[in-house]
Order: C-alpha cells, then structure tokens, then sequence
C-alpha cells in the first residue's frame, strides 16, 4: 500500500503541474465584477497539488499498518456501475427537467442509498444543498443552471 500511495501521489502532483501549465494558458475573458475564467481552474490545481503532497508526505513520514484488498465484491461492483447510471441519467434528465427541480431527487435517492432513513433528514439535506449550490453558483460564480425544458 504505501508503495502504491507514493506512486499516485508523484502521478497526481505531476499531473497538478501540467493542469497548473494549461491554466496559464487560458485567455482572459472576464465579465464586469466576476472572477476570472481562471478561477475554478486553479482553486482545482491547488486543492489536487495540495492533497497529494500531503498523501506523499503522510505517506513517506507517518507509520501506518494498512492492508489494501484488491478485491471488489459483487455488491460493491454493482453499487458502482449504479451510481454510475444514476449519475449519468441526472445529468441528461437535467435539461429537460432543471437544475431546481431534479437535484433535491437525486440528493435524496443519494441519501437513501447511503444509509439514510431519516426522512426529515433527507428532505432538509436536500433541500438546503440544493439551494446552496444554485446560490454559488447562479449568484456567487454566475453561472447558469439548467431550467426546465418539458414544453
């Protein structure tokens, strides 16, 4: 396992450099009183740079007894390949459906997929992450989610 951590790690700080090189690169096309179009980029290069760096330094540093099984059960493959799907068929329902609409829906099947039976719970979680993205998004960063599309 460690050697395993120290080669992801190098992997993904390697692959941090050149996303940061690619960011340089972008043209400056900002509207009156937004972040730049580079924002999320290198907000991106610095959490990615940043965690691998302390999974290489963890990892070279710290003594840990972890075993890593490889193997996957058939439970867990099937969980993956669903989630997977579920993710898929949000992000196409979305233009027909909206941002607004769909997302408490998918937080929820998320939830109760995850072990979640509180519905109270559920219904708040839901509803308050759901707000929170489209106020980041639409106000912070203004960018425009999807809007229904049925007629």
């Amino acid at each position: 396992m460690k050697k395993l951590n120290i080669i992801i790690s190098i992997v993904f700080i390697i692959f941090s450099c050149f996303y940061a090189f690619l960011t340089t690169n972008l043209p400056a096309r900002n509207l009156p009183n937004t972040l730049g179009s580079d924002f999320m980029p290198w907000l991106l290069v610095i959490c990615l740079f940043f965690l691998s760096a302390l999974l290489l330094f963890k990892t070279l540093f710290m003594v840990t007894s972890e075993k890593c099984d490889y193997k996957i059960s058939m439970k867990e493959g099937s969980g993956i390949i669903f989630l997977t799907i579920l993710v898929f068929l949000y992000v196409k329902a979305m233009n027909m459906f909206g941002f607004i609409s769909l997302t408490p829906i998918f937080i929820a099947v998320l939830m109760f997929i995850s072990g979640s039976r509180k519905w109270k719970e559920v219904v708040i979680v839901a509803a308050v992450v759901t707000f929170g993205i489209y106020f980041f998004f639409s106000k912070v960063f203004r960018v425009p989610l999807p809007e229904a599309n049925i007629f």
